[in-house]
């Protein structure tokens, strides 16, 4: 499986194992290039073995000259013997890059602009004498020369199409990784910055708590101070603001209850004297009531009224708690006092025991354990018409 890119390979080398694909059966490819990397004519090969194009080393430093000379030359293609390239001759003899015979020319030369040097790189590659590299052709016909120049300008013309490929995906990367990095900077700068305002935030909350206290020690003439224990415990506080001075204010009661030291001017406060009840569990705001069945409309406030009363009755039983009015109060959306819920429950008591008389299994918590609705349910003019 390919694990990377092609545009994160050398171009030369992603070319050069390329055109094996696009020209199967060819004996082999040599690529002469520079290198800006080592700053360098560089060369490399890939070769057939058996249907497979395996790498192997080609030197060319005995023939610098020559391959300067080739990558000079402005011609786009050529056609040449093995005998015109000197790294092909077993002889020492010189031998001049003229074309003695047209039809024996089968290494095509392929020159591609190097934006480095100014200078064109060359790909060598070693095509069979006759058409069998293309396709199904009879390997008896020959190249001729209009086959030679259709397959130099579409060879060169793909190898040009897949370097511009290359460099234009390789743009597009660069681009994207460059947004990439753009987001995290962002990420890390807003999620730095969220730190620095949470620090912030709990700096404050010791400066108003050690404000508090300074206003208590005013006030009694004994210095308050917190201990290392209690600043760290109110640098975590999560409740609400309004919260937080009572909470001070216990905490140096309780210091003071149990001030073991015996003296009067100077109380030290710490985490255990900081009694923070954990913040209430945010419920979904009640939905209205649904009426259902045949309950006449006038009716509707009062089941409003019951229900509220159920859900918060359900909710103070789940905490274990007793179902008081104060409890029950506090768990209403908008917390409602003691006497405010038995005003409510008189002005609704005839609508009340009408709906507990026509539907017996709805409000089953207050209408067995809630008191103040026990009080009208008890009433004797109730239990006498229960009677009747």
């Amino acid at each position: 499986m390919k694990r990377v890119f092609s545009y994160s390979e050398k171009p030369i080398l992603f070319i050069l194992n390329t055109l094996p694909s696009l020209l199967p059966g060819i004996e082999k490819v040599i690529a002469v290039y520079y290198s800006n990397e080592s700053d360098a004519l560089t060369s490399t090969m890939v070769r057939n073995e058996n249907g497979e194009y395996l790498p192997e080393s080609f030197r060319i430093s005995d023939t610098p000259s020559v391959f300067n000379r080739l990558r000079l030359d402005n011609a786009p293609y050529s056609w040449l013997r093995k005998e015109d390239l000197l790294f092909e001759v077993k002889t020492k003899e010189k031998v001049q890059l003229e074309i003695f015979n047209e039809l024996s020319n089968n290494i095509l030369l392929v020159r591609i602009p190097n934006s480095f040097d100014g200078k064109n790189d060359l790909f060598f590659i070693y095509f069979n004498q006759d058409l069998s590299n293309f396709g199904t052709v009879s390997p008896n016909k020959i190249l001729t020369t209009d086959n030679k120049t259709i397959i130099a300008h579409v060879v060169r013309n793909s190898i040009l199409t897949f370097l511009n490929n290359l460099q234009s995906d390789k743009e597009l990367s660069a681009t994207l990784n460059e947004n990439t990095r753009a987001i995290l900077r962002e990420r890390n700068f807003l999620r730095e910055e969220l730190e620095i305002t949470r620090e912030k935030y709990r700096d404050g909350l010791i400066r108003l708590s050690n404000s508090y206290l300074a206003d208590l020690s005013s006030a009694t003439g004994t210095t308050y101070r917190f201990a290392e224990s209690a600043v760290s415990k109110i640098r975590d506080y999560g409740g609400d603001m309004d919260t937080l001075k009572p909470v001070i204010l216990q905490a140096v009661r309780y210091a003071e209850t149990m001030n073991l030291e015996g003296t009067s001017d100077f109380v030290l406060i710490s985490d255990f004297h900081l009694l923070i009840i954990e913040k209430p569990v945010q419920r979904q705001k009640e939905a209205i009531a649904e009426i259902v069945g045949d309950i006449p409309a006038k009716y509707t406030k009062t089941v409003i009224l019951l229900d509220k009363l159920e859900n918060a009755a359900h909710h103070v039983k789940s905490k274990n708690k007793l179902l008081t009015g104060a409890n029950i109060g506090s768990e209403f959306p908008t917390p409602v006092s003691p006497p405010a819920i038995t005003d409510a429950l008189k002005k609704h008591k005839q609508k009340i025991l009408y709906l507990f008389n026509e539907y017996p299994g709805r409000w089953e918590i207050i209408r067995s354990e809630f008191r103040p609705v026990q009080n009208i349910l008890n009433a004797k003019p109730f239990r006498e018409q229960l009677s009747a």
